[in-house]
């Protein structure tokens, strides 16, 4: 069976050979110099590397621009680029899964100084009797192997619970990283994994297993008698409270970066998408315009836009090439504007080009800012008009008032697209429009009249009277009347489509504070572990002084105060390194800094709410100690 490749550059429903299109094998297509919209894809030679394959198509652009300058204007930025596959295939993906990666490594160590905590407390409650079984004839080696066996048979059971929920999640993992790479179908448990893993869990079992020290036999009669125990268990104490201040500091880090995640995808939800989203439907219709009549393609997109505007509850409908916030279809082409010549070194102007119907902005929600957009009359044969985006009209007249200008295509590429490079005047321009995301600035814009396109293609926008959504059925219903055949995309409410942009933010999101909150719950477990292990080490302590009239307040109090010690220096030392550490994801965030002091101070106060909590149990424990009970159990 023969492996799925990869798709490239971006996701198909079907491969298709472009040799039989005679469009690409047309002479001029294949001998144009001036067509810029083939990717190509070369395999290297034996024994060539990457960076050999470029300094070769260096040496060869180079001299092709020189024997043809007509060809390769510099003012048009083109350049050609040498990047492997792998690489661009996991461009997108890469800070997202590292990020990933590094929440599930925080998590790793912040479990692993937990195991090791209450191994110590396990040690140390089983001293008395690995003393015994040393002053009896055991030997250390036979000590060491008893506990890499208990220590073993736990790591393998750990290691085998996590390996079946792996197993369970990997479709979700799978589904998550579809949105950044089309390698996500390679993601699975293979054997690197499963050695990993019990690497990772026989390594764990180890070090816990030969970190204890065992006493030395002169030294048996001392510690048999209780002599010698109390530096030890001071030294293990500072080992324990180590452990926990490196667990709140890492949990402080992991939070951190889920509240950057968390604002970056509530600051992308409240960016202005340019469009009233409100009661909007929207429905791709892609016809193939190649070697088809314009007007009667035209005027079958008509016959539905008439078709839809019937069904009750539609208010109106919009026909253009493009529908809100989607480009899948949109093509962006070099444009002049007339009496403005380029400056020496000025790049060529781009801008998208769409098409659009007279109620096309209305039924969008894209605001009019000056002059008119296009009316009934605007039709093929008429006065050639656009429409501007804010963007573009200061961009092509800055200070001047667009309306009434020219502009027109250009570029030799419009001969191999059958574009048109005739001047058409300028009689609006609109609002900006969050189409190429809502994390990235707004693009340049030329709308046509959808009558005046040269390659009628497009879609449908239906705002409704009420819930857009019920309209979808009756909408594909209207269109596949006109043309049964005819494919259909995307039949889905604006608000989804906004819903859909952010899906990956929201992802990162919730994977990372899922993370943040399970390093929270280990680390609030290891704080509450390591003082009611010290309350239950100084119970007679704790019972004498209640004794000489120490009041319940005061060991509750002390108790809280020592946990308190260890909470702040883990939140002090998580905040200096969220500082330091959250400027590696500045790629996934957005209207927000990697040293935002409202997220790092909110983190700051849950962390610290969590570990009084935590502190709170055994302190309390310890306020209730009966100072009798203690100093008899001594």
């Amino acid at each position: 069976m023969v492996q799925p490749a990869p798709t490239f550059p971006e996701r198909m429903d079907a491969p298709l050979n472009m040799v039989i299109s005679e469009h690409h094998t047309s002479a001029r297509m294949v001998q144009g110099r001036t067509h810029r919209m083939t990717d190509m894809i070369a395999r290297l030679a034996p024994e060539a590397t990457l960076a050999q394959a470029r300094g070769e198509v260096t040496d060869i652009r180079t001299k092709v621009q020189a024997e043809y300058p007509d060809a390769y204007d510099p003012g048009s930025n083109y350049r050609v680029s040498v990047t492997s596959l792998q690489e661009i295939l996991g461009e997108r993906a890469r800070l997202t899964l590292w990020l990933l990666m590094g929440a599930a490594a925080f998590v790793l160590v912040i479990a692993a100084a937990n195991v090791a905590n209450l191994t110590l407390m396990r040690g140390i409650r089983r001293e008395q009797e690995l003393v015994v079984r040393s002053a009896l004839g055991a030997a250390k080696a036979t000590l060491r192997r008893l506990l890499l066996a208990e220590n073993l048979i736990l790591a393998l059971i750990g290691c085998g619970l996590g390996l079946g929920v792996a197993y369970g999640g990997v479709g979700i993992l799978r589904s998550f990283a579809a949105r950044f790479s089309p390698r996500a179908n390679e993601i699975g448990v293979d054997g690197t994994v499963l050695l990993f893993a019990l690497g990772v869990a026989v390594l764990v079992a180890v070090i816990l297993s030969f970190a204890p020290k065992f006493v030395e036999e002169r030294s048996l009669g001392a510690w048999l008698t209780g002599a010698g125990k109390s530096s030890a268990n001071r030294r293990r104490l500072r080992m324990q409270r180590a452990l926990v201040v490196a667990q709140v500091a890492v949990s402080v880090m992991l939070l951190t970066g889920s509240g950057l995640l968390i604002r970056t995808l509530l600051e992308l939800t409240d960016v202005p998408t340019g469009y009233d989203a409100e009661d909007v439907l929207t429905m791709e219709v892609p016809f193939d315009f190649v070697g088809r009549d314009p007007s009667t393609m035209a005027s079958l997109y008509l016959r539905m836009q008439s078709d839809l505007t019937t069904i009750p509850g539609v208010s109106q409908v919009g026909l253009g090439s493009t529908v809100p916030l989607r480009s899948s279809m949109q093509v962006e082409l070099e444009l002049k504007a007339e009496g403005r010549p380029l400056a020496s070194g000025e790049p060529i102007p781009r801008a998208d080009y769409r098409t659009a119907s007279p109620e096309f902005f209305e039924a969008a929600g894209i605001r009019l800012l000056s002059g008119r957009t296009f009316a009934s009359t605007d039709e093929r044969g008429s006065a050639l008009v656009v429409v501007l985006n804010k963007s573009l009209a200061d961009r092509l007249f800055p200070g001047k008032d667009p309306i009434g200008q020219r502009i027109a295509w250009t570029g030799d590429v419009l001969r191999f697209i059958g574009v048109s490079d005739a001047w058409r005047t300028v009689v609006g321009v609109v609002g900006d429009t969050k189409d190429r995301g809502l994390d990235a600035p707004a693009g340049n814009v030329v709308y046509l009249p959808f009558a005046q396109g040269d390659f009628p293609t497009g879609g449908f926008v239906i705002r409704a009277k009420g819930d857009p959504a019920q309209l979808a059925g009756q909408a594909t219903r209207a269109v596949r009347q006109v043309e049964p055949l005819v494919p259909i995309e995307n039949v889905t409410t604006v608000a989804e489509t906004k819903a859909e942009t952010v899906a990956p933010q929201r992802l990162n999101a919730v994977l990372v504070t899922l993370f943040g909150g399970l390093a929270m719950i280990i680390a609030a477990v290891g704080i509450a572990g390591v003082l009611a292990f010290s309350v239950s080490a100084r119970t007679n302590e704790i019972g004498i002084r209640m004794s000489l009239g120490a009041a319940s307040g005061q060991v509750l109090r002390m108790i809280l105060s020592e946990g308190g010690v260890l909470l702040l220096l883990g939140v002090g030392l998580g905040v200096t390194g969220s500082v330091l550490g959250a400027r590696l994801i500045r790629g996934l965030l957005f209207g927000v800094t990697p040293t935002d002091p409202l997220t790092l101070g909110a983190v700051a106060l849950v962390m610290a709410g969590i570990g009084v909590l935590a502190c709170w149990i055994p302190a309390v424990r310890a306020a209730r100690i009966d100072p009798a009970n203690a100093i008899r159990a001594s």
